[in-house]
């Protein structure tokens, strides 16, 4: 059962790091095709975890199907709990999610400094892209 819960936590972390990369990259560009980096930072500096953006639903596709939805088993016994069974499972993944999350908070997304955490020395800020103290 753990295993497949940290299976679980990994593929949200990869989920939530793609779509967390995709929005860096889209405010990053600029109309004239360049790099806005200034915006990039100011508007994305979030981790993955806490931004609210890549942890909201997906938008709509944008075509419909012509077929229909085939729920998997698993989803189909879900549905059929209770709805306080429900509530207590879904409270029950998201602490777990988080647990994973905060015990693999020391690898890193990328090799970047700005993705570390850590303190300013001068300020104690822990934030990378904080403004400077003097």
């Amino acid at each position: 059962a753990n295993q497949k819960i940290r299976k679980l936590g990994l593929e949200l972390h990869k989920e939530r790091k793609k779509r967390h990369s995709e929005g860096v990259e889209r405010e990053g560009e600029t109309e004239n095709g360049g790099t806005n980096t200034t915006s990039n930072t100011l508007q994305h500096r979030d981790s993955i975890g806490s931004c609210q953006r890549c942890n909201s639903m997906t938008s709509p596709p944008q075509r419909l199907h012509k077929g229909e939805w085939i729920l998997h088993d698993d989803c189909r016994e879900f549905l059929k709990l209770d709805d306080h069974l429900k509530e207590n499972l879904r409270k029950e993944k998201e602490k777990r999610i988080n647990e994973v999350l905060s015990q693999m908070k020391f690898i890193l997304d990328t090799d970047d400094l700005k993705d570390s955490y850590g303190k300013w020395s001068c300020c104690e800020s822990e934030d990378y892209s904080a403004d400077g103290c003097t």
